[in-house]
């Protein structure tokens, strides 16, 4: 289950501009990247499919997504998640328990849209696929391929960005197990004013839940 959760929004990474297409193409995704660097709160809807290549099950999942500036509240699946980027606390609402863990460097990737972009050039190699009008939206379609592909659960990230809103769409993790993630944004509000109440751990909000110090 943790690991769907890490494998959930979001949004790109890094790349040293080994990638294929015009410069045009190039330059409308590092604007994506520069204004999303930018952001200092995010509130997200998304949907969640689950594609199992084994038995051919496509699951779907609705979750939302709270952004501010380092920290972040994800729910997702009967799942709660806050992080500070080092400290992930996830409440189980069936287990009524809080799974305290460390936050690893490859979880803030697969969790947090600016760390997914931040020096994406660095990161992956990069193929620009092909222009696509999708749900009334003019979209571009990337491949993100990991140049160090060791330590990675999955091989290849195709993300979409909206052209005109200057938005990721979509991403989809191709798992090396069989299983892929594809996380859809329905609502994106960018800059929103959030209280740190809105992000910040507090055992005080789930009071019965027992708290389990995994680190």
């Amino acid at each position: 289950m943790k690991r769907v959760i890490l494998l959930i929004i979001a949004s790109i990474a890094s790349l040293m501009m080994s990638a294929q297409g015009s410069t045009s193409q190039m330059e409308i995704l590092d604007q994506v990247a520069v204004k999303t660097e930018k952001y200092v709160g995010l509130k997200i809807d998304f949907t969640m499919y689950v594609e199992n290549l084994h038995n051919a099950k496509r699951d779907s999942y609705k979750g939302n997504a709270v952004y501010k500036q380092g920290l972040y509240k994800m729910d997702i699946m009967g799942q709660v998640v806050y992080s500070d980027g080092k400290t992930n606390w996830t409440y189980l609402k069936d287990a009524d328990e809080i799974n305290i863990t460390n936050n690893s460097e490859n979880e803030a990737f697969m969790t947090n849209p600016q760390a997914m972009l931040k020096d994406y050039k660095s990161k992956f190699k990069v193929n620009y696929i092909s222009d696509k009008f999708e749900k009334n939206r003019a979209l571009m379609e990337f491949d993100f391929y990991p140049k160090q592909i060791e330590n990675k659960k999955y091989s290849k990230i195709t993300i979409r960005i909206d052209k005109t809103k200057k938005q990721i769409f979509s991403v989809r993790y191709v798992g090396k197990d069989g299983v892929n993630y594809l996380v859809e944004i329905d609502k994106m509000l960018e800059n929103p004013t959030i209280a740190d109440t809105e992000v910040k751990f507090n055992k005080a909000s789930y009071p019965g839940a027992e708290l389990i110090d995994m680190r």
